[in-house]
């Protein structure tokens, strides 16, 4: 039986799909149950690093207190003390320290680059 990830000739859109697919259990091997706002500011910082936290709203849609939780669970702490995923990094910025900068740690640019590459086995 074909696994999901063996590659074989398929339509494009099929093709696309499954490379999508791919990506998203990247996110779930990190955590299983991910919401995809945790994904998504993930992959906002990822692309712009050095973005302002409080331009995520405008890009992603979502209210700063979203923001602020997400990012906090990209963090090495989450909201509650707890260990976060530490993917990202909040450095004080221009306006001072209620709008930080975001970068990516080390542990999250090899997290990138997991997701680049689309396979859920790929770059550990």
């Amino acid at each position: 039986m074909e696994t999901m990830t063996e590659h074989r000739v398929m339509p494009k859109r099929i093709r696309g799909l499954r490379e999508l697919f791919e990506r998203l259990e990247v996110f779930r091997e990190l955590r299983s149950e991910m919401p995809m706002q945790t994904a998504s500011v993930f992959l906002a910082i990822a692309m712009r690093q050095g973005l302002l936290q409080r331009d995520l709203p405008d890009i992603l849609g979502l209210s700063q207190s979203s923001i602020s939780r997400n990012v906090h669970a990209l963090s090495a702490n989450n909201r509650h003390g707890k260990p976060g995923l530490g993917l990202v990094i909040q450095r004080v910025g221009p306006l001072g320290a209620k709008s930080p900068v975001l970068h990516l740690t080390k542990a999250g640019k090899a997290f990138a680059a997991r997701l680049m590459a689309g396979d859920a086995t790929a770059v550990r």
